[in-house]
């Protein structure tokens, strides 16, 4: 009979114990891009990541800044290291991103670009590395919205991918 008590003692003792501790498993990494372009060529590009893959990358992206999300420094390399890894390209020629906005969050980042495209390209080309060389198994989505179309690519590596607009 004591036996028996103490054995349910240790059973309930080990699932309390079990039941509090923090599960440590990551999802891996990814980030999440949109990019939209307005039917009068205006192009907007919102790249948004989880602020704990995030600010670790930093120590990478910007290594003399503070590996911080709140250091104007490493913010300005993040910034610069999104422009060199991210590309839209129209009718075979490059489209020019400008930096507009940062929302830091607890939890989320999200950094915006603005563009502009010339004409009516029939695709966009679309290309993102970001976080690849820091993280290897870093996947990257871009979802492309232009009018009612609407398409999401995967990015597991350095490719490119044509989209078609109209």
């Amino acid at each position: 009979m004591m036996r028996l008590q103490l054995s349910k003692l240790l059973a309930a003792a080990l699932f309390a114990a079990v039941a509090v501790t923090p599960v440590s498993a990551h999802r891996g990494h990814d980030a999440m891009s949109v990019v939209t372009l307005g039917a009068d060529g205006a192009l907007t590009v919102s790249h948004r990541f989880e602020a704990h893959d995030l600010e670790p990358a930093l120590a990478s992206i910007a290594p003399d800044a503070q590996a911080s999300l709140d250091d104007p420094e490493a913010i300005a390399a993040l910034k610069a290291y999104l422009q060199r890894h991210f590309a839209v390209g129209a009718a075979g020629k490059p489209v020019p991103l400008m930096f507009s906005a940062i929302e830091i969050g607890v939890r989320q980042v999200r950094v915006d670009y603005a563009g502009r495209v010339k004409g009516k390209p029939k695709a966009l080309d679309v290309q993102s590395s970001i976080l690849r060389d820091v993280y290897p198994g870093q996947v990257n989505q871009v979802i492309v919205r232009a009018g009612k179309i609407v398409r999401t690519l995967r990015f597991a590596g350095s490719e490119a991918h044509q989209v078609p607009v109209r």
